[in-house]
């Protein structure tokens, strides 16, 4: 038979077919040529059944592999808890949240800094004073952020780190 002809009793193209077929190790090709240039459809249907077998199976895990699989995921699963549970291991969207809303802090009050220094600076001529001057509202800008309370998202954790702590020196 031609190679069109066992494609279409497999019912695949026979592109398709000659895909599978070149991925095949020589001993389990799936056109093997016979007499005049056609190809043995016995041989091809019994490769082509060993080919679909395999790969009906080869996915298919047995009982105990896949409870031991899920074991470790849930050990895992608990690790991660208790690492939270103690503060080792936080959340990474209220990390960005937190971090987002420091940034969000620091521009505001260093945009802010040019309207504020120039009705000061506007008639100064000494560079040591207006270098004094800036100086001193950049740590301005810079000490409010450090005293910007923490949201409450971010304080109430932190609040039930520190009753932990204090539990823990009873």
């Amino acid at each position: 038979m031609t190679k069109k002809e066992l494609a279409t009793i497999a019912g695949y193209t026979y592109r398709r077919l000659y895909d599978i077929d070149r991925d095949q190790p020589q001993e389990k090709k799936l056109f093997v040529e016979g007499e005049g240039g056609k190809y043995d459809l016995a041989i091809f249907v019994q490769r082509w059944v060993d080919y679909n077998v395999n790969n009906e199976t080869a996915d298919v895990d047995d009982l105990d592999t896949v409870k031991a699989r899920h074991e470790v995921v849930k050990t895992q699963k608990t690790e991660l808890e208790v690492a939270r549970m103690r503060g080792q291991l936080i959340d990474v969207q209220d990390v960005k949240r937190l971090w987002g809303d420091i940034a969000n802090t620091v521009t505001q009050n260093l945009l802010h800094l040019p309207s504020k220094l120039a009705p000061m600076l506007r008639m100064m001529d000494n560079t040591e004073v207006i270098a004094d001057m800036i100086d001193k509202e950049i740590r301005k800008a810079l000490e409010a952020v450090a005293d910007t309370p923490l949201p409450t998202y971010a304080a109430t954790e932190e609040s039930d780190e520190s009753e932990e702590e204090g539990d823990e020196e009873v």
